[in-house]
């Protein structure tokens, strides 16, 4: 797997067939491991055929609690809670962003004593990225 500027994660897996959600928590590790800090949503697809369900609702809550993702059942073809899927992972990633942004604003350390000379200490900081 390789994951390089990576914002947002959604992993799908489709509510009909076990097969697909059966590595869900290995996907979620291998994500962990080199993105601990990245935004991430289950997606339970196809929840418009609760007649051939294969994965319990109640499942998967407990799997996305247990790692704090956020869980969505949607319907590709109905379009059922597509947007808002997508709505609420980019409310996380820019929520993130707002947090860093905060975290490296120079205007917490204080007032400014302009008499005082420039000191070397870096006004920038890495931590924005755009989305792309």
């Amino acid at each position: 797997m390789y994951l390089r500027s990576v914002n947002g994660i959604v992993l799908v897996y489709d509510v009909t067939n076990r097969s697909s959600f059966n590595n869900t928590s290995k996907w979620i590790c291998d994500i962990e491991e080199p993105l601990p800090n990245v935004e991430k949503i289950i997606l339970g697809n196809k929840c418009d055929m609760n007649d051939r369900r294969e994965v319990s609702r109640e499942e998967v809550e407990k799997i996305a609690m247990d790692y704090g993702i956020k869980f969505l059942e949607t319907s590709a073809k109905s379009g059922i809670n597509v947007e808002e899927a997508f709505f609420t992972l980019i409310r996380d990633i820019m929520s993130r962003m707002d947090r860093k942004m905060n975290d490296c604003n120079p205007s917490d350390e204080g007032p400014v004593n302009i008499s005082e000379s420039p000191s070397n200490k870096s006004l920038c900081c890495c931590c924005c990225c755009p989305l792309h």
